[in-house]
């Protein structure tokens, strides 16, 4: 990722994408365009050769394509478009009333998050999310992005592109469509209810696009949707509206062709076709989920309709709980200063930090073997002192006293803490879950290591560790925190939140019988005694099938629906490999 990049969140628009947005939103050649945050033109000069196309050859489109870029150099390049009008200006502060309404507003938002912004160097001519002093010549504030109500209108976690969804409304005609390409994030995570509650409020949500197989942005760490949307006014319109949720299993340029010429608006033209079914459509190339849009909530999680089997979604036959009901899930210690927390030999060494005042400590689960943690899996320490220790002769004393020369005290986790050096005591937890899943879901059996912020202690209430743990190590435990969790990093890390894991829905333990419970336990006991494997090889083995194959009859499953269950989990899985790896077309 460029300097620029970073600051300004520009990444230019591959053609493909640039080609669905305008195939759903450029419908006639005669069409006003805005792209609010054009960078150096790349969606308005192809925008140029789709208005080309649909005019029948014509190149007169003067005074119909529009963009604005706060940059001034990828302005000055944008401009240089021949028949397109571009202003040097930041969109979230320009004033609607002064231009005329859009027909259509397509973009590439920057992906800069809103909490990013404050934390750049105003000193080094970066950005800030507000003004904080008016700009005078002989000394100029940082650039403010934002008008403070506009910054109110969501959470100080939303990013920075999804208030161009809430400014761009005013600058587009009722009817008119809106077609950006935007982080996935906002589509799960609970800060972006109010976006989704915005969306809900003021248009028809048209469609929601997203690939299974690639992503789009090489150098953007970020897994992105194509969301097109149309301005309407009245709410029984929009709730009657049938929303579209596709999950492309191809490539877009496999899916498009290679044309590039004016072959290509008849093949995006064929492609939106397919992909506006009047009902639910699975093709090789897609699948297609229709929903109606006044049946669903901004708090719902929206990517369920995109990457969810059907079976996972219809209500449960048999009695179900969350996690959260049954058991308490709590991260590891966030220290504020690892480095000085986890001490490594050679500083205990150092310091002479007496025994009684370190504990093991599990940093990851990458290297754990099997399900039952062993003394050896532990490879760290954690400094552990208590509250009401005394400390006087120790050779810790001195260890603090260094600490807190080098204002360890004073940073912000450790100054909440009294004294700051004080982490507290972690709770007895029967079992572990690791915060970031690449390809191997498991949960072992917790002993005495304290752990690190990257793993969760679980701690079963009144339900037996090894039933909790037969539970928490199945196929389907696996496919819910896929579906429950976010992948919008580019990476193919699947990330999960202490509420997300909590909400997870599983047989509930409480209403078991003995027989069902000694089953789990018996099922978990066979699976314990084999190596951890890849979550794909593991399908594979006998005892990894009969635990699923159980958990699948208390959960009330048909033997169809259970081969549905396990192929959306290796889908997930295989998906987030894939897309880790692919990247879209290139840019123009």
């Amino acid at each position: 990722m460029t300097s620029k990049q970073r600051t300004w969140g520009q990444f230019a628009t591959p053609i493909d994408v640039a080609d669905l947005l305008l195939g759903f939103c450029l419908r006639r050649p005669n069409e006003r365009l805005l792209d609010p945050s054009c960078g150096d033109g790349a969606l308005l000069r192809r925008a140029v050769r789709w208005r080309s196309w649909l005019a029948s050859g014509s190149t007169d489109v003067a005074g119909t394509l529009h963009g604005i870029e706060l940059d001034p150099a990828a302005a000055s390049a944008a401009a240089a478009i021949p028949g397109v009008t571009v202003e040097q200006a930041n969109f979230l502060t320009l004033d609607p009333r002064a231009h005329p309404s859009f027909d259509a507003v397509v973009g590439n938002p920057p992906y800069t998050r809103a909490e990013w912004i404050d934390r750049l160097d105003p000193n080094a001519g970066q950005l800030a999310l507000f003004p904080t002093e008016p700009a005078d010549q002989a000394n100029a504030s940082p650039l403010g992005l934002l008008p403070r109500d506009m910054a109110l209108a969501l959470p100080g976690r939303a990013g920075l592109y999804a208030y161009f969804f809430i400014h761009s409304l005013h600058f587009l005609r009722e009817g008119g469509r809106l077609g950006f390409v935007v982080p996935n994030g906002w589509l799960d995570v609970a800060y972006g209810d109010a976006l989704k509650q915005f969306l809900l409020d003021h248009f028809r949500i048209v469609a929601v696009v997203e690939s299974a197989v690639e992503r789009w942005f090489a150098a953007a760490s970020i897994n992105t949707c194509v969301v097109i949307l149309e301005r309407a006014t009245d709410a029984e319109d929009r709730a009657a509206n049938r929303v579209r949720f596709v999950r492309l299993r191809r490539p877009l340029r496999d899916l498009l062709g290679h044309e590039t010429d004016s072959r290509r608006v008849a093949a995006v033209e064929q492609l939106i076709t397919r992909l506006m079914p009047a009902v639910d459509r699975v093709t090789a190339g897609a699948t297609v989920r229709v929903r109606v849009q006044g049946h669903f909530s901004a708090a719902a999680r929206w990517s369920t309709f995109l990457r969810a089997p059907e079976v996972y979604l219809r209500p449960a036959t048999r009695p179900v709980a969350p996690l959260g009901d049954w058991a308490i899930v709590h991260r590891g210690y966030t220290t504020g200063a690892n480095s000085f927390f986890y001490p490594d030999r050679r500083r205990v060494e150092q310091w002479g930090i007496e025994p009684e005042f370190r504990r093991p400590l599990l940093k990851s689960l990458r290297g754990v073997g099997g399900l039952h943690l062993t003394p050896a899996d532990a490879r760290h320490e954690v400094l552990l002192i208590p509250c009401d220790a005394q400390l006087a002769g120790t050779g810790v004393v001195a260890y603090l006293a260094w600490g807190e020369a080098t204002g360890l005290a004073a940073r912000a986790t450790c100054a909440g803490r009294r004294p700051w050096y004080a982490l507290p005591r972690q709770p007895a937890a029967g079992l572990l879950l690791a915060k970031g899943i690449w390809q191997r879901h498991f949960a072992v059996v917790a002993g005495e290591p304290a752990v690190d912020q990257q793993i969760y202690r679980v701690s079963p209430a009144g339900v037996p560790t090894a039933v909790a743990a037969a539970l928490l190590n199945s196929a389907w435990f696996a496919l819910a925190c896929e579906l429950g969790g976010r992948v919008n990093l580019g990476e193919g890390v699947l990330w999960l939140a202490t509420y997300e894991l909590s909400s997870v829905l599983l047989p509930d333990p409480r209403a078991l019988d003995e027989g069902a419970r000694r089953d789990l336990e018996s099922c978990f006991d066979r699976l314990a005694v084999v190596p951890i494997v890849d979550t794909l090889e593991a399908l594979e083995r006998p005892e990894q099938q009969a635990l699923d194959e159980l958990v699948f009859e208390l959960m009330g499953f048909s033997p169809g629906e259970r081969a549905a269950l396990r192929a959306a989990l290796a889908e997930c899985l295989a998906g987030r490999r894939l897309r880790s790896q692919r990247v879209g077309a290139g840019e123009e």
